[in-house]
């Protein structure tokens, strides 16, 4: 039987190849479009089989969108992991500010890389609004667990999506602002203003919302 310092370090194994994998698509789709790029030059620009390809992401947009599901299960974690007094909106507010200061303002190469795939791909973008209503859905039973809602309580739906989608428009206006090339302070600080009026506003209603005990 395997020792769990042999399974560790497959699993690690196995993660490194996935990121791999993932991060040469994002390059290749990037450089000549999501359309022009098959599977069998991914693999072969990553130096794998395309099997191999297709045992990490089934899909070829799943290549596209590799970094999707870890993020929605910080998201998720952060909600349900939430300390006493901490609002779902805090949450929102905690992510977006990364997303603006550790991925804008940092440089990330793999969000600008993103921004250029979805740019000419209408599949990706679609495909990309169907994973954002997946999400909210997710997002949607964590609010409702932490918060005792039960199912046929409407409320947890109306705020999962009124703060997913404040955070995903945001998302979107740092897309923009880099495929145009915007001046990064600048851009930073216009994403910091817009972020801090949505929240603002929505505090009104919503800043206490979940944060009572559980």
């Amino acid at each position: 039987m395997p020792s769990a310092k042999t399974e560790g370090l497959r699993a690690r194994k196995k993660l490194a190849a996935r990121k791999a994998i993932a991060a040469t698509a994002r390059r290749l789709f990037a450089e000549r479009g999501f359309d022009s790029v098959t599977v069998a030059e991914v693999a072969a620009a990553a130096d794998v089989s395309e099997k191999t390809v297709f045992n990490h992401f089934p899909t070829k947009e799943d290549l596209a969108f590799a970094d999707r599901e870890d993020g929605l299960k910080q998201l998720i974690a952060g909600i349900t992991q939430r300390p006493p007094g901490v609002g779902v909106l805090d949450v929102f507010r905690a992510l977006t500010t990364n997303l603006i200061d550790n991925h804008v303002a940092g440089g990330n190469r793999d969000l600008l890389a993103v921004a250029k795939i979805l740019r000419h791909s209408p599949a990706l973008q679609e495909r990309l609004t169907a994973g954002w209503e997946s999400g909210a859905a997710a997002v949607t039973a964590a609010i409702a667990e932490t918060t005792g809602a039960d199912d046929a309580d409407p409320v947890p739906g109306i705020v999962a999506r009124t703060l997913w989608w404040t955070h995903r428009s945001i998302f979107l206006t740092a897309l923009r602002g880099l495929l145009a090339a915007e001046d990064r302070e600048r851009l930073v600080a216009r994403l910091h203003d817009a972020a801090d009026r949505a929240y603002g506003q929505l505090a009104d209603g919503l800043g206490e919302y979940g944060s009572g005990p559980r």
